[in-house]
């Protein structure tokens, strides 16, 4: 497969700007700092690379398709204006004509063709669009563009430096959702979306019917763990991921999946291997309160621990939640391995 490269520089800067900018980097993948001052690291889509000389960076970015090179330009400059304010504005791109005002590269513009009621709290929605086979690589989510106008959208798009410049919320509504299945070759999609009640896209997708217009962008997230054991936890917002993280996974994976809903309606079927065990945990029938919830996850994460090398462990739900089995986990380990991930979707509120 062809590669998409594109080359740039980015002045004046310091060299401890960058090191800042790797630090932010690092939360979310390997970074290599060589002594000579080259910043290289994998990102999901690709590779970025930064060589700085005498106040000077030079750029190279890496990536399977244009998509993925806009992932990349994307999260080089969000990261660079985490260091610095107006820092991704000194950035120069060696490219074929005028960036500014183009869509981004991983947009596309997509049609439900399908609404499906799965449960009292889940609805699937089928997205068709084309060329949608850098969405099936390198990423779980995306985001579900859902403008305010559907007869005149306002969509994304580039400025001079190649960044994706977000229209205002009251123009476009940007959801971060789950691919549940994709199959490019027949150019679909399908989005799960919990109706918690709370929200646009909840309103939206009760109402919302075939042929309405929609965007996306993406991807983004992690990719399907390839570990021999899993271990899953989370709430009825982390379902779509599980599902298709259990759907994608090797027949002889072993492991656990705990998951947690409020409403026993919203348990469904999911297409696991045979060595994993799926629990569901109903608050209110199975469970007394949601520290009993918390720590019950925990203490099944912990055990999974113990196989920490071969193993995944991913967690996703309630903020506090995340931040409790995380913690746990840090105490027990000192520093947690790469190989767990605690995920809040979203927050309690009073």
């Amino acid at each position: 497969m062809a590669r998409h490269k594109m080359l740039g520089q980015l002045m004046p800067v310091t060299w401890p700007a960058l090191e800042g900018f790797a630090r932010a980097l690092s939360t979310f993948c390997s970074v290599h700092v060589a002594p000579n001052r080259v910043i290289s690291s994998h990102v999901g889509p690709g590779n970025i690379e930064i060589t700085w000389r005498a106040r000077r960076a030079s750029l190279r970015l890496d990536a399977g398709s244009e998509a993925g090179l806009q992932n990349l330009r994307d999260t080089l400059g969000h990261l660079l204006e985490e260091v610095e304010e107006g820092l991704s504005a000194r950035l120069d791109w060696q490219a074929e004509g005028d960036l500014e005002g183009r869509l981004p590269p991983n947009f596309r513009s997509a049609r439900v063709s399908r609404v499906t009621r799965l449960s009292r709290g889940f609805m699937r929605l089928r997205l068709e669009a084309e060329d949608l086979g850098y969405l099936a690589q390198n990423g779980l989510h995306l985001r579900l563009l859902q403008p305010t106008d559907p007869d005149a959208p306002v969509w994304p798009r580039l400025n001079r430096n190649g960044r994706t410049v977000w229209p205002g919320a009251s123009d476009l509504h940007m959801p971060v959702y789950t691919i549940r299945a994709i199959d490019p070759a027949q150019g679909w999609l399908d989005v799960d979306v919990f109706l918690h009640g709370h929200g646009r896209t909840c309103a939206w997708a009760q109402q919302v019917r075939a042929g309405a217009r929609v965007g996306l962008t993406g991807p983004g997230g992690g990719w399907l763990p390839r570990t021999p054991t899993l271990w899953l936890g989370g709430d009825e917002t982390a379902l779509p991921a599980v599902a298709r993280i259990l759907h994608e996974a090797s027949p002889d994976t072993q492991g656990h999946a705990m998951l947690t809903v409020s409403d026993a309606a919203n348990i469904l079927p999911l297409d696991a291997p045979p060595g994993v065990q799926v629990e569901w945990l109903v608050q209110g029938r199975d469970t007394a309160s949601r520290d009993e919830v918390t720590a019950h996850l925990t203490r099944s994460a912990a055990h999974c621990l113990t196989q920490a090398e071969t193993a995944t462990i991913q967690f996703a739900g309630e903020k506090s939640v995340a931040q409790e089995i995380r913690a746990s986990l840090q105490r027990i380990t000192g520093k947690l391995p790469a190989n767990v991930t605690c995920a809040a979707y979203w927050t309690r509120t009073a």
